[in-house]
């Protein structure tokens, strides 16, 4: 057998295995070596249109072998990186919430998330006192229904920053971290829930 069917033979190999493959990042370098092998059938056996081929998608692979690398790093960042709240304070706007008012009460329309900058507050169906940096409210933006299911109720006079649902969901769609924070903060609130005795959801 000459060389040239060989490399012919191991040039339509490597496809094939391209097509049964499943992950990204070893699909993309087998068809890099795919690409090298059949731009050499097309040398040895002067086939000028292979050449050209695979002389243009071994550089188109390898760019999307380096975007798939950089995805996969990205994405490993992000489950090991910590999201801080403080860098959504310029989205927000202030607002003044005297003692003894309500911040928001149960059956609501759920339009903002609010940050506690002051004071304390009281949520009343979990019984809870919470204080300054924690945020109120991004459960029931989710909801089926974006409904409250929680009325809060400030405990001292407090400065609260809200930010708005569509500002929320720009942020999502821009930043993936702000997601993942807020997946994160949802589940976790959640459980949290689910270990306290007569609690409704959030």
């Amino acid at each position: 057998m000459q060389i040239l069917e060989i490399l012919g033979y191991v040039a339509s190999g490597a496809v094939f295995v391209t097509f049964w493959m499943k992950s990204m990042i070893p699909l993309r370098i087998v068809g890099l070596a795919s690409n090298f092998l059949f731009f050499s059938y097309g040398v040895y056996g002067d086939l000028v249109p292979i050449m050209v081929l695979h002389g243009c998608l071994f550089p188109l692979n390898a760019m999307r072998l380096m975007q798939a690398v950089r995805l996969k790093r990205r994405i490993h960042e992000m489950a090991h990186a910590e999201f801080d709240v403080k860098s959504l304070l310029p989205f927000m706007t202030e607002r003044r919430v005297a003692k003894g008012e309500f911040l928001c009460r149960r059956g609501d329309a759920a339009q903002d998330i609010f940050y506690l900058a002051s004071g304390r507050a009281h949520i009343i169906e979990l019984d809870l006192e919470i204080g300054p940096g924690n945020l109120i409210g991004e459960i029931a933006m989710f909801a089926p229904d974006r409904k409250r299911s929680q009325t809060v109720e400030c405990r001292d006079d407090c400065v609260v920053l809200a930010i708005a649902e569509q500002r929320v969901l720009e942020l999502f769609a821009d930043n993936p971290e702000f997601g993942l924070y807020l997946i994160k903060m949802i589940v976790a609130r959640l459980f949290d829930n689910m270990n306290r005795p007569a609690v409704l959801s959030a």
